[in-house]
């Protein structure tokens, strides 16, 4: 009897190990070079109908002549690097958002601005406060005097 469920005991450890362990998994093919990303593995048709979904769920709309296909160009190549960066160990993930259209300098453009007039706006000085040569500075101000201080207001209890 105790031989029986000593041995059962076992399998049932056994395999709650051999679960966890392919749980922690997630996976029976990795996602190294060997075996390419997620996104060589599907097919065109599969790219074009995640582009449709994704025209439809962020209301985008081409105009130009060619831009649908230009845009599904870049579409490809921003889905690439998503499966290929999730497809690494990393701590984080990335994903389709309302800038999947546009190339890596088209958004920093767009939306990160221009870092040139920086270094001018710092070097910029102004001389609006700058003291003239013939002007007779005192040597200390008063300002309460001068009207720049207010009186104490009553706060109430602080406690």
């Amino acid at each position: 009897m105790g031989l029986i469920r000593s041995s059962t005991l076992m399998l049932v450890l056994l395999f709650v190990v051999f679960t966890l362990s392919s749980a922690f998994d997630m996976s029976i093919v990795s996602y190294d070079q060997t075996h390419g990303t997620k996104s060589s593995w599907r097919t065109d048709a599969e790219v074009m109908a995640m582009y449709e979904e994704w025209l439809v769920k962020h209301g985008k709309n081409y105009n130009a002549l060619g831009e649908k296909e230009n845009r599904f160009e870049v579409f490809k190549d921003n889905l690439m690097f998503i499966d290929q960066h999730n497809s690494e160990n990393r701590t984080y993930t990335v994903g389709l958002n309302r800038f999947a259209d546009l190339t890596n300098e088209e958004y920093r453009s767009m939306y990160l601005g221009t870092r040139t007039g920086h270094k001018k706006r710092l070097s910029k000085t102004s001389d609006r406060y700058a003291p003239r040569v013939d002007d007779s500075l005192p040597d200390s101000v008063d300002w309460r005097k001068e009207g720049a201080v207010a009186e104490v207001k009553d706060q109430g209890r602080l406690w």
